[in-house]
């Protein structure tokens, strides 16, 4: 007899079930941890933008009540000299064009607003993974001038 048996097959069959679970599960955990890296890293790019601003002009972009970045409405497609504009609009010097943003397209979203005193700013981001070492949480969290916190902006 040169066949298998029953349980022999159902043992194989579990373990490729376990197999392929397991990469499923690893595969959705590296997506989201991408998409986070990649959040994290364009929140980084948008404050060194907001710095730069602020030693030009001595002063953050003044953004009164929350506002989407990259929203063609709300005229924030890009961050100039003379503050945030639309694509189509000209720069005297352009400062980020386009203000970054990879997963737009997948509704991610950045939401900016500066304090009256436009010394401060804030930007609300969401995050898919904790990232404990540097004490960000899934979900909600808040970047300003002077420090990122696990905690909604808004």
């Amino acid at each position: 007899m040169n066949g298998f048996t029953k349980i022999e097959v159902l043992i194989v069959g579990i373990i490729a079930l376990l197999i392929i679970g397991f990469d499923v599960f690893i595969n959705l955990y590296l997506n989201d941890k991408g998409y986070d890296v990649q959040t994290l890293t364009e929140i980084s790019q948008i404050r060194s933008g907001l710095e730069t601003f602020l030693l030009e002009n001595d002063y953050y972009p003044i953004k009164a009540s929350q506002v989407n970045l990259n929203d063609s409405y709300a005229g924030t497609q890009k961050l100039c000299q003379e503050g945030f504009k639309k694509y189509t609009d000209s720069c005297k010097v352009a400062i980020l064009d386009p203000i970054p943003n990879y997963y737009a397209d997948q509704g991610n979203v950045y939401i900016y607003k500066s304090s009256a005193d436009k010394k401060n700013y804030q930007i609300e981001f969401t995050l898919k993974t904790d990232f404990k070492a540097q004490g960000l949480t899934k979900g909600k969290n808040c970047a300003a001038n002077f420090q990122i916190t696990s905690q909604p902006c808004f």
